[in-house]
């Protein structure tokens, strides 16, 4: 399997609904639809380059019984409750391990719209409840209206190949490629950083940006290229750190 095949695949199952189901481009609005509807989370605009809005989230406070509001899907403590990190996926850590070791990376990004765990067979995430059989876990942004979206698994099905620009750095190999779709008439620029580990184990990050073309799309990225490759060389995002188990 080409490195671009591997790359297709992973972006492809992060922003489709369903297997079967519309192509990339079309997901990319609705993809995070059923998990925001699961979630009971409020949808935003379809401009939203993967579909991604406000989730309801679990808010952890202090076991207090402090009374707990919703604004937008997600949920605000009251005054005078203190605040605790959310809890994307009930039963395990992982997914605030992750969203820490990206927010020590990259923190002018605001929360996470979501932090969920899939597997090579699923589209999007898969049940809060099977998070223990993950073949990978995938956190997503928005940034002042582009997206940033993080995977880091197991080996991918297939031996990589690469077919790019790549570069041998400590721990494994690093390369960047960007692309584009368009979905009616809307122009959406992937710009990613691939990180492969000897034992096949990645972690991968796009920053998805919509403009009419590549040179505009460059002047309004938030998350530089550096910045990425810092990101998904952390040996905190390897499943190992994370305290998930490989498959």
């Amino acid at each position: 399997m080409t490195t671009e095949q591997i790359i297709r695949d992973q972006l492809d199952r992060a922003t489709r609904d369903v297997p079967g189901g519309p192509d990339l481009e079309t997901a990319i609005v609705s993809g995070r639809r059923r998990r925001l509807q699961r979630r009971g989370g409020l949808a935003v605009a379809a401009v939203a380059v993967l579909g991604l809005g406000a989730t309801g989230v679990h808010a952890m406070v202090g076991g207090d019984g402090k009374t707990v509001v919703h604004d937008g899907g997600r949920p605000v403590p009251m005054a005078g409750a203190p605040a605790g990190p959310t809890d994307y996926v009930p039963g395990t850590d992982i997914d605030q391990k992750l969203a820490a070791v990206i927010a020590q990376h990259l923190p002018t990004l605001p929360a996470p719209d979501d932090v969920y765990p899939s597997d090579r067979h699923t589209a999007g995430p898969m049940p809060d409840a099977d998070w223990a059989s993950a073949d990978d876990w995938q956190a997503t942004y928005t940034e002042n209206g582009n997206e940033v979206l993080l995977i880091t698994g197991t080996p991918s099905e297939g031996s990589l190949t690469c077919d790019g620009d790549c570069h041998h750095v400590a721990g494994g190999t690093m390369f960047h490629q960007s692309s584009s779709t368009v979905d009616q008439g809307t122009h959406r620029w992937y710009f990613g950083t691939f990180f492969y580990r000897p034992d096949g184990t990645f972690t991968n990050a796009w920053e998805i940006v919509n403009a009419n073309d590549e040179a505009t799309a460059e002047s309004q990225r938030h998350v530089t290229d550096t910045d990425l490759a810092a990101l998904v060389q952390d040996p905190g995002l390897t499943f190992a750190a994370l305290g998930a188990v490989a498959h």
